[in-house]
């Protein structure tokens, strides 16, 4: 009588550990992946040049650097940047990807670089 109990007990606590090690394993599993899946925040500076339509709407925003151009990403940020810094120097941070042959970014934030002044 008393090991039928002790084998119960042995097992439930077999069945207990053996589930907590499996979901150890699966968390750990998990943020191995979602590290993998984070995309790479680059900085880049260059000269915002802004396209627009004939009712002065933005359509196109391009930061060129001395290595290559971006298109930005017209959403609410690079909309935001091709408003307010259009035709100016900057540092943008953000995540860059390759589509159709093009460079995109995404910007994150950005700021005015400001350029050293020449000495005579």
């Amino acid at each position: 009588m008393f090991v039928k109990k002790d084998s119960v007990k042995i097992a439930i606590l077999s069945i207990a550990g053996a589930a907590l090690l499996s979901s150890i394993c699966f968390a750990a599993g998990e943020t191995q992946v979602a590290k993998q899946r984070q995309p790479n925040v680059v900085t880049v500076q260059g000269v915002v040049h802004v396209t627009r339509d004939a009712n002065n709407v933005i359509t196109g925003v391009i930061l060129a650097t001395d290595k290559k151009d971006y298109n930005v990403v017209l959403d609410a940020k690079g909309l935001e940047l091709g408003k307010t810094m259009e035709n100016k120097k900057v540092e943008v941070q953000g995540v860059v990807a390759q589509k159709d042959n093009q460079t995109w970014i995404t910007v994150h934030n950005y700021k005015p670089v400001e350029e050293a002044r020449k000495t005579k």
